[in-house]
């Protein structure tokens, strides 16, 4: 029995027609997974869904009755939750607080808050989740950002859900609580819960989803049963064509060395040592929490380090800040694209040149023209979906707002490209755009370190890996030594 009826669902923006009569169908009990290339629909149909939009044709029925014109509340009230992909909390407060944010417990009279109540509450649901060792008295800004994605899946499944969207929920999850994860999934689809999984892991998809609905350029493709197809099936619908080869084949002669840090030093980091050459894609490789980022950071200016010697092309390196990182071609496109990376209420255009405003300067004056038609080009190259470069990058799907945070770093024209979780939240065709790019820098010469926690990705696209544990490096694997087992061996800190 269906719980969930979306019907002839159609959804305009100015210049772009987000969703075209797209019909979704829900059963009581089940995992759906939901896919498509970014910018196919999907985050706009959940958010009227979720009461965040109001479609411009069609009707929802929710458990055999019409609803329509609610507010969020209203949908959290019937049952209907979504945890979004960029987490929504307040880092200020408690663990707890922000659990039961709009629903604190009260006591007496004067329904003054019952804190022992929240806390024991606020107890059993992170538990639930797999947060044993979190203390919902704790400042939820505390928390790692894996810790805080759980704590927003906690928060949906304590409001009676009935319907639980989940946006791209293992993108910050470590293997040992993506698989927490699905075993709560699992245990809510047996209690009842409707679930739409929304994910572009495609191996995540055969683990929990009893069926996958595809959509692709706003319009319904199909709706079938995960057990009875392929992966290509799903891709091909995806995409409208088959991906022969998802990690396209390079030929590599390492050139000269292009950068190489020395015995680099933080409170976290110890003694890290390696370089990188021209043409070559190098890896970091390591667990949550590691000190792959942070060496990202040092390398760029964004963070303090006490000791290191560095060299870029030769010549000693110090860094200082990001800018004087682009003054010696180094760029960074750092995991959170939407806190670190965009600026979200700026144009596409502005988001592209604004490394590089130099480029269009001349005795004080900006060339608008010139800017334009620079941006342009890099919409063009990198095939980035938008009505216009005119339009807020704010609207613009996940991974095309990717595409724009690298067009972003590479009008710098770099010499290293520093990549941190570079296709995190972007569908297969994307993936594939980007790995392709990255082939081209290494044709051109560039050297491009690659963070990744994507084992079949960071093996298919590096010449090397090094490996990170607690700070330390464990291991450095060539090419014709990579194995899943080998890595996560170095991973664990088991170096013989």
């Amino acid at each position: 029995m269906n719980i969930l009826e979306m019907r002839e669902i159609y959804k305009a923006f100015p210049g772009v027609v987000a969703l075209d009569h797209v019909t979704l169908e829900l059963e009581k009990g089940e995992v759906m997974a939901l896919l498509g290339e970014n910018g196919a629909g999907k985050s706009t149909l959940m958010k009227i869904l979720s009461g965040a939009y109001h479609a411009d044709e069609g009707q929802i029925i929710l458990e055999g009755r019409q609803i329509s014109g609610y507010t969020t509340q209203e949908a959290i009230d019937m049952g209907i939750s979504i945890v979004y992909q960029e987490l929504n909390n307040i880092p200020g407060i408690s663990v707890a607080e922000n659990l039961f944010l709009n629903n604190l417990p009260t006591k007496g009279p004067a329904k003054t808050i019952d804190y022992k109540k929240l806390y024991a509450d606020s107890e059993a649901l992170l538990k639930r989740v797999g947060l044993n060792n979190v203390d919902p008295k704790a400042s939820l800004g505390t928390l790692s950002v894996a810790e805080k994605q759980l704590v927003e899946i906690a928060k949906a499944v304590s409001k009676n859900v009935k319907i639980l969207v989940m946006d791209e929920p293992t993108s910050a999850l470590n293997d040992a609580e993506t698989d927490n994860l699905f075993e709560l999934i699992l245990k809510m689809r047996d209690e009842g819960v409707s679930i739409v999984y929304i994910s572009h892991r495609m191996s995540e998809i055969y683990r929990v989803a009893d069926s996958a609905m595809v959509m692709r350029d706003g319009k319904y493709i199909a709706k079938v049963k995960v057990a009875d197809t392929t992966t290509d099936d799903l891709v091909a619908y995806m995409v409208g064509r088959k991906i022969d080869d998802m990690y396209p084949k390079r030929s590599v002669t390492p050139g000269k060395e292009v950068f190489a840090v020395e015995h680099l030093t933080t409170n976290r980091l110890k003694d890290i040592s390696f370089h990188i050459r021209a043409g070559e894609v190098v890896g970091l490789f390591g667990l949550m929490g590691a000190g792959r980022s942070e060496i990202a950071s040092c390398i760029v200016g964004m963070k303090y380090h006490q000791t290191s010697e560095m060299r870029i092309n030769g010549e000693k390196y110090v860094p200082v800040s990001p800018a004087n990182a682009l003054k010696h071609k180094i760029t960074y496109v750092p995991a959170e694209r939407k806190t670190d990376g965009l600026f979200l209420a700026l144009t596409v255009r502005e988001n592209i040149t604004i490394s590089n405003l130099d480029l269009f300067t001349k005795h004080g004056k900006m060339d608008l023209k010139k800017e334009k038609k620079i941006a342009d080009e890099w919409i063009k190259t990198l095939h980035v979906k938008t009505p216009k470069s005119e339009t807020i990058i704010e609207s613009l799907s996940g991974g095309n707002q990717q595409k724009v945070a690298v067009a972003k770093s590479l009008i710098t024209d770099p010499e290293l490209i520093i990549l941190n979780e570079p296709t995190r939240g972007i569908d297969v065709s994307a993936k594939a755009e980007i790995y392709m790019l990255i082939n081209e820098l290494c044709a051109q010469g560039k050297a491009v370190l690659m963070i990744s926690s994507e084992l079949p990705e960071i093996m298919s696209m590096s010449d090397r890996i090094y490996v990170i544990c607690e700070g330390r490096m464990t291991g450095e694997v060539q090419k014709a030594d990579f194995t899943q087992e080998l890595l996560v061996k170095y991973a664990i800190g088991e170096t013989d």
